[in-house]
């Protein structure tokens, strides 16, 4: 999905935050349904004592002081009447709810000897005035019939809220802090958890250019000392590898050297000149495939140091030279920053590509610009340029095109091979695009700083 990041750690940490913020709302919610009950019950216990006192001390009474402590007590809140006999039931009178028949328990609690009934009545909700978290009105009224001792009943007439009318901001701050000591520890230990194998897969993408890269350290938890132990046995049985490999290609190419010199000695005494031009021919071209392919196949791998580089002055050497041979290279645009790489493999890279478009497309026009923090080179010939389904194509190793980038023209088809191996191992790419108005154009994109 889109919407989910695309990082190990901001995944682990919205799954954490929903979880959080689920639990914390669930725990508010409770809260608030504990707080609201606590604060009705002691709410109704308080009430029902006030008005218990009441009752008692309308036993005490004369009849005639008793509408008088009546009117008293009397508010907006609870309307008290006093009746001679026993008092009429409405018609709309309702079944006493949970609330209503607690409150009754409360009351028989204090007023154990009286007789005590209940019911509810519907009563329009009023419009508040004022503007708080929840509305403040009423729903009902619960009424309460209670017989004195002496005579006659009171009425008690409740009016009853629909809920709290403030926040508990107290417990909302608490709440919050909560939720943000929780959030702090969370994002300390995804981060942590997350780190080694963030570290695994920076060191994995730094392997692929730098075999002889530090190993990782062995640190940590059991799992994370394991891993970085498979990684850096991994690291040494490639590089023991690609040593045995070298080994032998080295063997091999001083085994191939030793007859193909021979041969050339032997080519000297021929009479024929021109049997003897064809066999230099053939000998410069296998000692040419043969070192390239040893260079290939070792993976370009140099023990020359990274080293800052000044990519104009280097393509300026190279124009020299070329220009020296009688070969037309321009150079323009310009890049004032050094960048970060082996200087003879960049050279190599920059001088396969040039030669190239000399090959096979009689001049070369070399354009450097900046790009963010990296720099592109752009190579242009005026060749014939490359179909469209085979500009990745030749960059497999001795993939030839016919006739125009035939073996007549000479090279071994491991050039471009070579390049893109050069400019991956710095960090960058390499690919190929036909110019509109007509040949080849190499571009190549190399970080500034050696590394992507």
């Amino acid at each position: 999905m889109r919407l989910l990041p695309q990082s190990l750690f901001g995944r682990l940490i919205l799954i954490l935050l929903i979880g959080l913020a689920v639990a914390q709302i669930v725990a508010a919610s409770l809260s608030f349904y504990e707080r609201d009950q606590a604060l009705v019950y002691f709410s109704d216990r308080q009430l029902a004592e006030h008005d218990a006192d009441l009752v008692n001390l309308l036993d005490r009474l004369p009849v005639r002081e008793r509408t008088r402590v009546a009117a008293i007590r009397t508010s907006p809140r609870v309307r008290v009447r006093l009746f001679s006999h026993r008092p009429i039931t409405p018609t709309d009178a309702r079944p006493q709810d949970h609330r209503a028949l607690r409150f009754l328990e409360i009351l028989k609690t204090f007023l154990r000897h009286h007789e005590i009934t209940g019911y509810l009545l519907r009563d329009p909700v009023p419009h508040p005035n004022h503007f708080l978290p929840f509305d403040y009105g009423y729903r009902t009224r619960s009424v309460f019939d209670i017989r004195l001792r002496n005579h006659g009943w009171v009425r008690f007439n409740y009016l009853r809220p629909l809920g709290i009318t403030e926040w508990p901001y107290p417990l909302i701050a608490y709440l919050g802090v909560l939720a943000l000591a929780i959030l702090v520890l969370v994002l300390w230990a995804v981060r942590l958890a997350t780190r080694p194998l963030s570290a695994l897969a920076n060191a994995a993408e730094d392997l692929g250019h730098n075999l002889q890269r530090e190993p990782m350290p062995e640190t940590g938890p059991i799992e994370v000392r394991r891993a970085a132990r498979a990684f850096n046995d991994m690291q040494n049985r490639l590089r023991q590898f690609l040593d045995d490999r070298t080994r032998l290609l080295t063997a091999i190419s001083h085994d191939l050297r030793t007859p193909i010199t021979r041969m050339r000695l032997r080519s000297e005494l021929l009479d024929d000149p021109a049997l003897r031009e064809k066999f230099v021919r053939d000998l410069d071209e296998m000692t040419a495939m043969t070192g390239e392919t040893l260079d290939f196949l070792r993976g370009l791998d140099s023990a020359e140091s990274v080293q800052p580089i000044d990519l104009m002055a280097l393509l300026e050497t190279i124009q020299a030279d070329l220009t020296e041979q009688g070969q037309t290279v321009t150079i323009e645009g310009s890049h004032t920053r050094p960048i970060l790489g082996r200087p003879s493999l960049i050279r190599r890279l920059c001088e396969n590509l040039t030669q190239n478009a000399l090959r096979y497309g009689q001049r070369a026009e070399i354009e450097v610009r900046s790009a963010g923090r990296d720099v592109e080179i752009v190579i242009r010939d005026h060749g014939p340029g490359i179909p469209i389904d085979r500009l990745e194509k030749v960059f497999e190793p001795y993939y030839r095109l016919d006739p125009s980038r035939s073996r007549e023209r000479g090279g071994t088809g491991l050039g471009l091979s070579i390049a893109r191996n050069i400019a991956e191992i710095h960090g960058g790419r390499l690919y190929l695009r036909n110019h509109p108005q007509g040949g080849l154009e190499a571009v190549v994109t190399l970080p500034t700083n050696g590394e992507r």
